[in-house]
């Protein structure tokens, strides 16, 4: 069993070893496997922001325990 990460963190080996440490496992970056850690660092921020835009929950009790669902943060329109 094994971590793969990805987004920036992938690149700080002080963080890489962190998490290691602390999971107990083998921990890697994406790219091991032949995936590209960035765009699916990116896929998952616009997964995220559509939610957001949708009003739709970004957490909910069963997967983080948070006490009710979540929405995400907010859209501003830009000042003239």
């Amino acid at each position: 069993r094994e971590w793969l990460v990805c987004g920036g963190g992938r690149h700080n080996p002080a963080m890489m070893a962190a998490l290691g440490r602390l999971l107990g496992t083998p921990v890697r970056p994406v790219e091991a496997v032949g995936w590209n850690g960035d765009a699916l660092e990116a896929q998952a921020f616009a997964y995220l922001a559509v939610r957001s835009v949708l009003g739709l929950p970004l957490s909910l009790p069963s997967t983080t325990g948070a006490p009710h669902p979540v929405c995400g943060g907010r859209l501003f329109e830009r000042p003239s």
